[in-house]
């Protein structure tokens, strides 16, 4: 059974997860390669950020705890992808695995960092 993507954001919303069918990237393929989704991560950047800090401080975890890689920050409870996607409104979390925008755009905005706040709180307790 397929479903779109609206009906697939409201079932993550609702914490509902669903299996996906990933694309292979192999020769034989008559699929395209898919964009890139992800935000290569400056960890000097995001550690001089208030609210990436304030985000650590929440957790318990101090910069040194967490294990950078070049898609994505483990800070062990759950892996924080930085997408690029053009939607303003997208943080998601999906087994976990947290996807938002920049932390430039949540410092921006009030709503996204309040959803960031609420999904923190409501998916790490």
């Amino acid at each position: 059974m397929s479903i779109n993507q609206r009906q697939f954001e409201q079932l993550t919303e609702m914490g509902i997860s669903l299996w996906q069918h990933r694309t292979c990237d192999t020769p034989n393929d008559n699929v395209q390669a898919q964009p890139k989704r992800y935000l290569d991560i400056d960890l000097k950047d995001l550690a001089s950020k208030q609210l990436f800090n304030d985000i650590l401080l929440a957790a318990g975890l101090s910069i040194g705890e967490i294990n950078h890689q070049s898609d994505h920050v483990d800070l062990g409870l759950f892996n924080w992808y930085f997408t690029t996607s053009t939607s303003k409104n997208e943080i998601q979390w999906v087994e976990q695995q947290l996807f938002t925008p920049s932390i430039t755009e949540i410092s921006k905005s009030p709503t996204l960092k309040k959803q960031l706040w609420q999904l923190l709180t409501k998916q790490t307790q």
